[in-house]
């Protein structure tokens, strides 16, 4: 190697150590907590919409049937926590409210999922997904594509305040959000 390549090298280096020696600020503590609880949702969304302008931008009142082919399931049934939704023809899923992704990856239970938590304390969870674009502590706003599925099975569950829904009461919770 040459002189000057080393001499980049060891700068790189000295910069990368520098950085990890600086004291610990706020944000630095923000960012390095860890996700346990509710609480830490809470606060996550809550540091992300201060670091997010959302001051100034309207919010229009709108109808979106597209949304509505959710509820256009042929059957449902239970599935561990959630419930197997299937499906005829393939389904946007939409973000029903504003929120941030907090989870997705491929689980053993339910292939491809997305988890989503909104910001009237409820985490919706959808897996047997065929696609999805965000990344884990993406803010999403309403109306906004979270993932797509072919024709098929759907799972869903919904927590609201740390309780799971039940049947009756996903599919209320479906109703108005739709």
């Amino acid at each position: 190697m040459k002189r000057w390549q080393w001499g980049i090298a060891l700068l790189c280096c000295a910069v990368v150590w520098g950085t990890t020696q600086l004291p610990e600020t706020k944000t630095t503590k923000v960012i390095k907590r860890i996700v346990y609880s509710q609480d830490d949702l809470t606060f996550m969304r809550n540091t992300l919409r201060n670091i997010t302008v959302f001051e100034g931008k309207k919010v229009e009142v709108a109808d979106y049937p597209e949304r509505r082919e959710m509820l256009a399931y042929t059957s449902i049934q239970p599935s561990g926590k959630g419930y197997l939704m299937t499906y005829d023809d393939a389904v946007n899923l939409f973000a029903l409210q504003n929120g941030i992704v907090v989870f997705t990856g491929h689980t053993k239970e339910t292939g491809q999922t997305v988890s989503i938590f909104y910001d009237d304390n409820t985490t919706v969870t959808y897996g047997f997904i065929d696609s999805f674009s965000l990344l884990p502590y993406t803010a999403i706003g309403v109306n906004e594509i979270v993932a797509t599925k072919q024709a098929g099975d759907l799972y869903i569950r919904i927590e609201k305040d740390n309780q799971v829904l039940d049947l009756e009461q996903t599919l209320t919770w479906l109703n108005e959000q739709m």
